[in-house]
Order: C-alpha cells, then structure tokens, then sequence
C-alpha cells in the first residue's frame, strides 16, 4: 500500500539494541506480520520497517487494513526472481546483474507507447497541490500518510469513472506501457536497476469498507490518493491456492498531461489494472503516479526508503452561493 516511508530518510543500515528491537515488535501492529526477511536485514532495516508496518482503522476502531508479512529484499545490483508465498519471496539469481535494467526498459517502453484508445483510459481536469505547497489535508490519521502530508488533486469534474483493464484484454500490455509499466510474468528473471534496497510489504485489505471507511473517511485517509516517488514500485498479488484468491488487485496509474500554448488547463489521465493473481506482478517505472486503494485482499508492495508526493481527490467546483448586498442604508436625519 502507499503512505508507508519514514518521515526521515537517514542513511541505513543503524544501530538498534535487542532491546529496542523487542520493544518495536511487541507493539499490536506487529502482530500479524510473517517476517520472511532474514534476521540481520530486519535488525538493520528495522527504523524503516517498522514505519512500514501500519493498521488503518475505522471510526469505530476496526482495522480495515493490516501488515501481513515482509519479503526481499530486492538489493541493487542483482538479479532476482520472484516466488510469492515462498521463502523471501526473492529468488537471488545473481549478485552482479550487467544486463539491462527493468527502469530501462519501463522507460524505453513509455517512450515509445501510443496514448491510450477510446475508453482504456479517462481524461480528468485537476490540478495538483502538494502539500508543502500549500495544499495540505489536515485532520487525517496518524498512519494514513507517513510521508509527511498529504496534498490535494483538486479536480474539476462532475465524476470520475476509472475504466478497468485485465490481462485478457487486447490492449492491457500496450496500455501499461503508456504509463511506464510492464506485467512481470511468474518466475521472471530482472535486474531492477535502482540504487537502493526494496522490501516487499504485504498488506491485507479485504477486510470490509476500507475505501468507504478508512480511504474516503475525513478522518482516515482524506480521499483517495494518488502519488508518485523516486523509487520503482512492484505490486504482487497473493497468489491463487487450492482454488481460493488471495487477492484481487487493482492499480491504477496516472500520467500527467503535458500542457500546450492552445490548452494549458492541468490534466490527467488515468487508467486501473487487474494483476492476476498466478504469481505474476505490476512493476512500473520511478515517478509513476499510481494507486492501490481498489485491491481486496494480500498485496505485497515492494518499496524503498524514499520521500514522496501523496495527494488526495478533493473538488474544486466554485462557490455559487455568494453575493454582495450593494445597496447603502440612508443617513439618518439630524
């Protein structure tokens, strides 16, 4: 899920007792994670971890949303696979990847990509506020956003109708491209690419209501967001076991809308995706703006330790009821 990288972005590994460490884990959050990871990776990485690790709650104090397990890591300069439900979850293949990086080919592939068909995609007017920048949601839940604030998307439209592509569709692969995205297949090889250790967080979101409840609540989430950050992102569905679903994914992917002299009102376009649930993963490029909000039930998130721009759909529809009451009462008569 998103809004779970430190407030702080220290240089790591750092030095924690066992004490600190027990103190950490003993916490409610904890309870329910799988550490998949290896002893020293956990003990090295655990400031960072442990402000991935989250439970959203309701009003009435029913979590919505839970960790359920750490994976990885992805570690630069490798070459990995990976097996959901197994091990770490990463199948290290080699320590000194020279082929082409995953980012690469996400980058060559949303060069080259077409602007979404008629109805693979929305257009949506919307201006976006970060929220250093001012356009700051205040009021919201500790662990909704653990970036710093979340800012706004103030959209201009009477609705907003996300169309939904699956992987059987004729232009799903073309359509991810756009967004700099790619489908991994189950056991695919790939170099990453990227300078920093990811972790894969797995998150549990099929308990009842988390976007009426929690996401969409003033108090919770503030709106459904959309974000963006340096690092890639990999999305990995639980895969399907003994004939039940473990999840079903949705991701949704937005690409800003480069303004031109005849028309410089900010747009968006934004299209949701269904990863199916076989051990394939999303992976999309650094600086994607994406969305996770719609998947119901394990989503391993893989991410790294990283600011981010994190901003929620707020209406910017103007204020019609207003006026000025022009006419100046007599002078009194002396």
């Amino acid at each position: 899920m998103s809004h779970v990288i430190r407030k702080s972005y220290e240089e790591l590994p750092q030095i924690i007792s066992p004490e600190e460490l027990k103190t950490i884990l003993e916490q409610r959050k904890w309870q329910t994670v799988g550490i998949e990871i290896e002893h020293k990776d956990l003990v090295d990485y655990i400031k960072f971890l442990d402000d991935a690790v989250v439970i959203r709650s309701g009003p009435e104090g029913v979590p919505l949303m839970t960790t359920t397990a750490i994976y990885g890591p992805i570690r630069p300069g490798t070459k990995v696979a990976l097996r959901p439900g197994e091990g770490t979850g990463v199948r290290l293949i080699d320590e000194n990847c020279e082929q082409e990086s995953l980012i690469k080919q996400l980058e060559d592939l949303e060069r080259e990509a077409l602007t979404p068909k008629e109805g693979n995609a929305i257009t949506v007017q919307a201006n976006w506020v970060s929220w250093a920048d001012g356009g700051a949601v205040p009021g919201l839940d500790g662990s909704a956003n653990i970036f710093g604030g979340t800012g706004s998307l103030y959209v201009n439209e009477k609705a907003v109708i996300l169309p939904v592509l699956d992987v059987n569709h004729p232009d799903y692969h073309q359509t991810l491209a756009f967004y700099g995205a790619k489908l991994l297949m189950p056991n695919e090889e790939f170099c990453m690419g990227f300078d920093k250790i990811l972790f894969g967080m797995e998150y549990n979101t099929s308990l009842p209501d988390y976007i009426r409840n929690y996401a969409m609540s003033p108090s919770g989430g503030g709106g459904l967001f959309v974000e963006h950050h340096p690092f890639p992102h990999i999305f990995l569905p639980r895969p399907t076991k003994n004939g039940q679903v473990f999840c079903e994914a949705k991701v949704t992917l937005g690409h800003k809308v480069k303004k031109t002299p005849e028309d410089s009102t900010p747009k968006f376009i934004f299209t949701t995706f269904r990863i199916p649930s076989d051990g394939s993963a999303l992976v999309i490029k650094p600086s994607t703006i994406h969305n996770d909000s719609y998947t119901n039930g394990r989503l391993a998130v893989f991410v790294a330790n990283t600011a981010a721009d994190t901003v929620a759909f707020r209406e910017t529809s103007p204020f019609t009821n207003i006026s000025v009451k022009d006419k100046i009462p007599p002078l009194p008569v002396l």
